[in-house]
């Protein structure tokens, strides 16, 4: 592009710098742009793709990024484009080649350690709203103020965090529920109302024992001191907190000085006490010798095995031993009166301390682990979520064909030196893509000597039109250098304007082919948007509830979510806590039966007691059960806990532990029964109504129709009236909402199109290519010296006969049955819905007639455990004066009383279960019709309206309370016009 005199030395050096020079800024436009204007700029295309795709308010998607969170385990401090080297496996280097020496390197894996930091904050902020807790000295830090917003957790706001928005039988701190005395802990008890197994919100109650008469702790230090709390930091984090006194030091060997929690139940045992004379240890064997000669033989040298060991066998307190004295001074021997006997069945009901919550979850005692609430578990899924990752990703993917896709229909602009890219849609013309070359060859080559220098630029513009057209316009110029010859300086220029269009008439032609592919590449941007919507919609049941969903596409039951792609735990909240729920009533088992055993062993001294050795070893077996069984649901809960964080994102060894709050109403209520067994005034007619006090199950409404209206107080299955029509209104909100449903009639529309597309390839070729070029004429040297005169016009035919077209035939015969299978699909994916919805409903019902039958079960329990307990101790018949003894069969009546008890814990326990499971059936059931909503806050402010509001922290910050203006619970209707 420079023009050179004939006859100016001058003019041929300035050409020449020219010509350098755009050689060399050629070179330069080959490096390109930086990573990151790359990323950048497919980040920019992807986010408008997606919302443009997303504006359907059925799966509205509001804010959208690929990025992973700041605070989330797998985000990044390095740059993505520049990521330093991860570390290698020493073995794999050392025996492969190593192509790539990186500038920078880790020594050990990155993760980060934000969602720790939020951890570390919610514990200081319960901490600071808990009245037996006292900051620092000085100003409160701003990270701990009261009803703190998280912004952008997955494109959200998070609302302030809170105790558990699902915790059941919460409400008006004005008006608390039921066996609780307000909206705040107690402060005697660290923070736990007295007497509950669980935990409230504060610090551990474990780790602060109850204040003594006088305000001091027993070391001496006042209430709310540094002594009072564990300071067992959490070694894998460095959050910040208000003060360097909240953080315990990690540092090798350093104790912590909290105030070592109360001993459990099962594990005390009474100083200087002796075995009784019946029991006998397993030290001699009888050798198997004629009776005559049959003599006793010593174990071989080992391990004693006793019956009992002091840890497993829990005698008398003294405190119990003075009570039973108060109530018989005579003893067991001088029998019982009939108050006596009534009094004495409440010592059968010890109290247990508080649980240990991180005892139990493996900790150390005095640990002080995260306690997160629902909202906050939800919320570290959210940051945390590998599978939420992974949706996304794949929605990224989907948005990134479609930019693809639409760019070969943009103008595509090139220009180089002899590019290599031909611009989609439209190829080069003949001639237009000179080569760039330096040839040599000696005289004694063929042709003769040769030493040229070729040099061609290209410029143009290509554009793919929806009819198949095809148009290429651009300039090229190519000089040519010849040093050997007689003017070797003298360079030879010629410069063309090609003008060129191809349009196909058969094969290839129309819209229809030419836009399938961009067609079928955004139809797959609203699949994956709708799927990514339905994604979180499970999501939310996944995190709370867990399970496993069926997979109607391989009907095999996936791991949590229809779409696959997740190998982390499904466990959910409410499971875990159930669990921890569970744990506590084993405890209260145990301490029953241990000291039902401490009991007979204190009876059967008495003369009149009519006890006997049997009795006492059936009451040990069955507190040996009752510790295996302990046991076993301690490890059972150790796993599934580990497992949930491992569902969280988090790993399995970070301390953490769920807030008990959402099943504090079931304890309380067990708690009344307990304190309705020690009562020596008990009547059976209130034990109705303590049951009654356990929460009501939510209904749901759809299209005015009540789903548990039918069943509501009963317990039999078999009101058909009104169930037909509350399942056909399911289907009907279904085939509206059912996110997953629309995509598969619009994959039987894509079929549909494939017939057409591919019988359009079993027509011929008839192509036109018409090319029109302008050069320079060769006597000049000036590139853009163009005349009218120098022209070339081609006009070019391809024709072919549709002879060879086998495999075409057979691709259209496929897409005829490809057609005819997704009707069939469709078919089966509407019946298989209407299936899963009637089942759904269903199970909902049946659950909740569980529920009632498992409470009325729990009535009746309570009332058999008392009589058989009555038996017992009932007095003789003829009556003895002033004496009472046992019924004529003890062992009948023990096997009573210890059956009755396990039947009671049973009914406990399945009461909890059938909470659980009535959870899930209800989330399923909102899940599977498509009315769930797509946002994850807008699903808890929408299931649980008056919860999610949160807890009114200045009053405490105990079980979520409502303020007083706050509508009452309303069931959660159908779909949102």
């Amino acid at each position: 592009m420079f023009r050179i005199g004939q006859s100016s030395p001058r003019a041929l050096r300035r050409g020449l710098r020219r010509g350098a020079i755009l050689t060399i800024l050629a070179a330069g436009t080959q490096v390109g742009c930086t990573r990151e204007f790359y990323r950048e700029w497919a980040n920019q295309d992807v986010s408008e793709a997606v919302f443009e795709k997303s504006r359907d308010p059925r799966w509205r998607l509001d804010v959208f990024s690929v990025e992973p969170p700041a605070m989330s385990r797998f985000a990044s401090p390095y740059d993505p484009e520049f990521p330093p080297a991860p570390p290698d496996d020493p073995a794999t280097a050392a025996l492969s080649p190593v192509p790539q020496w990186p500038d920078n390197r880790v020594l050990v894996p990155v993760e980060g350690t934000g969602y720790l930091e939020l951890l570390e904050r919610w514990r200081t902020e319960r901490e600071s709203n808990d009245p037996n807790f006292s900051l620092p000295p000085g100003p409160r830090p701003a990270d701990a103020a009261v009803g703190f917003p998280t912004p952008n957790v997955r494109g959200t706001v998070q609302p302030p965090s809170a105790a558990s928005p699902f915790a059941p039988g919460t409400g008006n701190p004005d008006n608390p529920a039921p066996g609780t005395s307000g909206p705040g802990p107690d402060p005697a008890a660290g923070g736990a109302t007295p007497g509950r197994g669980g935990s409230l919100p504060g610090p551990d109650p474990s780790s602060i024992e109850p204040a003594p008469p006088g305000g001091a702790t027993p070391g001496g230090t006042p209430p709310g001191g540094p002594s009072a709390r564990n300071s067992g930091a959490n070694p894998r984090t460095k959050a910040a907190a208000s003060s360097p006194k909240q953080i315990a030091s990690t540092r090798p060997g350093r104790q912590s000085k909290a105030i070592p929690p109360p001993k459990p139940v099962e594990t005390i045992v009474r100083k200087g006490s002796t075995r009784k004379p019946g029991l006998r240890d397993l030290a001699v064997v009888k050798t198997a010798q004629p009776p005559d000669q049959a003599v006793q033989q010593p174990l071989p040298p080992g391990p004693r095995i006793p019956l009992e060991s002091r840890d497993s066998q829990r005698e008398m307190s003294e405190e119990t031993r003075r009570e039973l004295q108060r109530i018989a001074p005579a003893g067991p021997s001088g029998g019982f009166n009939q108050e006596q006997a009534a009094e004495l069945a409440g010592i059968l009901v010890p109290r247990v301390p508080p649980l240990n919550v991180a005892q139990v979850a493996g900790l150390p005692r005095n640990a002080r682990p995260y306690v997160v609430t629902m909202q906050q578990a939800f919320t570290v899924a959210l940051i945390n979520s590998r599978v939420y990752q992974t949706q996304l990703e794949n929605l990224y993917a989907s948005a990134l064909a479609v930019t693809l896709q639409r760019f070969q229909f943009e103008p595509q602009f090139y220009a180089g030196m002899s590019p290599l890219t031909t611009p989609i849609g439209a190829g080069f013309a003949a001639g237009v893509n000179p080569a760039n070359q330096f040839l040599y060859s000696t005289r004694k080559s063929p042709g003769g000597q040769i030493s040229s220098l070729t040099m061609g630029e290209v410029a143009g513009v290509g554009k793919l039109f929806s009819s198949g057209g095809q148009l290429l316009m651009g300039f090229a110029n190519q000089v040519v250098f010849n040093f050997v010859g007689k003017n070797p300086i003298q360079p030879t220029v010629q410069s063309s304007l090609p003008l060129s269009f191809i349009q196909p008439f058969l094969r290839g032609a129309g819209r229809a082919v030419v836009l399938e592919n961009l067609t079928q590449a955004e139809r797959n941007l609203v699949y994956q948007t709708r799927s990514f919507a339905k994604f979180r919609q499970e999501f939310i049941v996944v995190s709370l509830t867990g399970g496993t969903i069926t997979n109607f596409g391989t009907g095999l039951a996936a791991q949590g979510f229809s779409g696959g792609g997740n190998s982390d735990p499904t466990l959910g909240f409410i499971p875990v806590v159930v669990n921890f729920a569970q744990v506590i009533i084993d405890r209260r088992n145990l301490a029953y039966f241990e000291q039902l055993a401490a009991l007979y062993e204190e009876l059967i001294e008495g003369e009149s007691s009519g006890l006997t050795k049997l009795q006492v070893d059936q009451i040990r077996s069955s507190v040996l059960g009752a510790r295996q069984t302990l046991i076993g649901d301690i490890l059972t809960l150790r796993n599934q806990l580990d497992q949930f964080k491992q569902q969280l994102g988090m790993p399995p060894d970070t301390p953490m532990v769920p807030d008990l709050s959402l099943v504090q109403a079931y304890l309380d209520v067990y708690e009344a029964i307990d304190d309705w067994q020690r009562s020596a005034n008990r009547r059976l007619d209130d034990i109705p109504r303590i049951v009654n006090r356990l929460p009501e199950l939510e209904d749901i409404v759809l299209d005015g129709s009540s789903v548990l209206g039918m069943y509501k107080g009963s317990t039999t299955y078999d009101n058909e009236d009104e169930l037909e029509a509350t399942l056909q209104a399911a289907v009907r909100i279904a085939a509206e909402f059912r996110l997953d449903l629309m995509n598969n009639r619009a994959a039987l529309y894509d079929a549909w199109r494939q017939i057409r597309v591919r019988a359009n390839a079993l027509r011929g070729y008839l192509n036109v290519a018409i090319t029109n070029q302008i050069f320079t004429p060769p006597t000049t040297s000036n590139p853009f010296a163009f005349v009218d005169q120098a022209k070339q016009f081609r006009l070019v035919l391809n024709a072919e006969l549709p002879l060879i077209r086998v495999a075409e035939r057979n691709s259209f015969r496929q897409a005829i049955i490809a057609y005819e299978q997704a009707r069939r699909q469709l078919m089966s994916q509407e019946d298989f819905v209407k299936y899963q919805l009637r089942s759904d409903i269903r199970a909902m019902q049946v659950q909740y007639i569980g529920y009632e039958i498992t409470k009325r079960n729990l009535i009746l329990n309570i009332q058999l455990k008392d009589q058989a307990f009555e038996q017992i101790i009932a007095p003789p018949q003829g009556g003895a004066a002033g004496g009472v003894g046992l019924a004529a069969n003890a062992a009948t009546q023990t096997n009573n009383l210890v059956n009755f008890h396990n039947n009671l814990i049973r009914s406990e326990q399945a009461l909890l279960s059938a909470y659980q499971s009535y959870q899930a059936a209800r989330l399923t059931v909102y899940r599977d019709i498509g009315t769930l909503p797509y946002d994850e806050w807008e699903a808890f402010s929408e299931l649980f309206p008056s919860e999610y509001r949160g807890p009114i922290l200045s009053q405490g910050g105990g079980a979520s309370a409502r303020p007083a203006s706050a509508p009452a619970p309303q069931p959660a209707q159908g779909p949102r016009r």
